[in-house]
């Protein structure tokens, strides 16, 4: 069972944290492309069955590199409002913004989801969108009850969490890694990531019969990320709490009393 952190573990997490914005302007400097921007705009009308967002409203909740806020625009979205805790996150997201003209139905806010104040002014929107932000908060079952309660009525919440992985190398296992990563240096996060290639991606591939260099070439064409970039938010992403499905089903149906629309568990 997954609980709340509290007293020193909520002390220790609160010390190590690990700056994705600092991560998202390398992938912004470095490796968003169009065909990356297309990647993601594709994901989103996949995953919601839809085509586009037209007089819909949206709210962007950990908004990261903002390149989901951007496809929620390029979709034509009545209305964006997107927030992340993290400065350097909200800088890659008001440049994403400042690209396509600054428009005036896109707002871009520092904050996080568990500042009841700020939880007070969020506008509910049609679609609110928590793409792997919320289980790195430090208390991820308030977070999505925080989130939820912007879901406009008849609205869609679209969440993700990481999935409870039990065994040797499960959920528990990186949970060490990660607070290992951070507290490294420089050099020491750089030999973990090479590490962290060469077992799971340069061994996979081989051993599943496939070009390590085709793997990398074709990375990412679900989210439109960069292999690299999501293998230092994997490493770095602390705070870090999970969930099975089985406990996120029944907290968003009893508690919440949400409806299952499409449900993707790997």
């Amino acid at each position: 069972m997954v609980v709340n952190a509290s007293g020193a573990q909520e002390q220790s997490q609160q010390q190590i944290s690990f700056s994705f914005g600092r991560n998202w302007q390398t992938f912004l400097e470095k490796h968003l492309t169009p065909e990356r921007e297309r990647r993601a705009l594709q994901s989103i009308c996949e995953f919601m069955e839809v085509s586009d967002l037209q007089g819909r409203s949206f709210l962007d909740v950990g908004c990261g590199s903002g390149l989901f806020s951007l496809a929620a625009h390029r979709l034509g979205a009545r209305s964006i409002f997107s927030l992340d805790v993290d400065p350097f996150s909200v800088r890659c997201c008001q440049e994403l913004k400042r690209k396509v003209g600054n428009p005036e139905n896109w707002m871009v806010e520092e904050g996080s989801i568990l500042d009841a104040k700020l939880l007070e002014h969020l506008p509910k929107s049609d679609i609110v969108y928590a793409w792997g932000s919320l289980h790195h908060t430090g208390n991820m079952w308030q977070a999505i009850r925080n989130a939820a309660s912007r879901v406009e009525k008849g609205g869609l919440f679209y969440v993700t969490i990481y999935n409870q992985v039990e065994g040797r190398r499960g959920s528990n296992f990186w949970l060490k890694v990660k607070r290992r990563y951070n507290r490294s240096s420089a050099v020491g996060k750089k030999l973990m990531e090479w590490a962290f290639f060469l077992r799971y991606g340069l061994i996979s591939s081989l051993a599943s019969g496939k070009n390590p260099s085709t793997f990398l070439q074709n990375y990412g064409r679900e989210r439109g990320m960069s292999y690299w970039t999501d293998v230092r938010d994997w490493l770095g992403g602390y705070p870090y709490e999970f969930a099975s499905v089985h406990e996120m089903f029944r907290f968003c149906t009893r508690e919440l009393a949400m409806e299952m629309v499409n449900l993707n568990a790997t």
